[in-house]
């Protein structure tokens, strides 16, 4: 069996469209049964906000066009490797997995909109190497209201065995 000690990133959230967003919701580190990603082994909350709440620490509500958040937020993560799969011995690899969401109002009238774009992001096993940074955008829409924002993660193999 081969195992890989991860520490895994949230570094910022940018915005880079031309409309403020302010994401709702979650983003979870996981790691999955690699070729079945509803086989959770082990999930780590990046980032969390309901409503109401701050997207950051610092109380900042949202991000105009062209604004950075940085996070810093590292949560730790062991992904296995066995070879050949057989009972109690299956195959991982990390999944970054978000659930968020925009509220745009437009006309006097609010509406929650998902965002897409960078949905259950893989990290296979093998590509589990050093550190590695990775960016997932994701986006919004409402008619002429497009929220866009990139997600910069990063990744740190703390000890790989086997």
């Amino acid at each position: 069996m081969a195992k890989k000690v991860i520490d895994v990133t949230l570094a910022a959230m940018t915005n880079t469209g031309t409309t403020r967003v302010s994401p709702k919701g979650v983003i979870n580190a996981r790691t999955v049964r690699a070729v079945d990603d509803e086989q959770i082994f082990e999930t780590e909350n990046l980032y969390f906000r309901d409503d109401g709440q701050p997207m950051h620490s610092s109380g900042v509500q949202g991000l105009a066009p062209g604004e950075s958040l940085t996070f810093g937020v590292t949560k730790r993560l062991t992904v296995s490797h066995f070879g050949e799969e057989s009972v109690g011995h299956l195959n991982q690899m990390l999944i970054f997995d978000p659930d968020l969401t925009q509220d745009i109002v437009v006309s006097g009238t609010l509406h929650n909109r998902v965002y897409f774009g960078c949905f259950k992001r893989k990290v296979r096993f093998a590509e589990l190497e050093g550190f590695q940074a990775i960016s997932c955008p994701h986006n919004a829409f409402l008619g002429d209201h497009e929220c866009r924002f990139r997600i910069d993660y990063t990744i740190n193999v703390v000890s790989s065995s086997g």
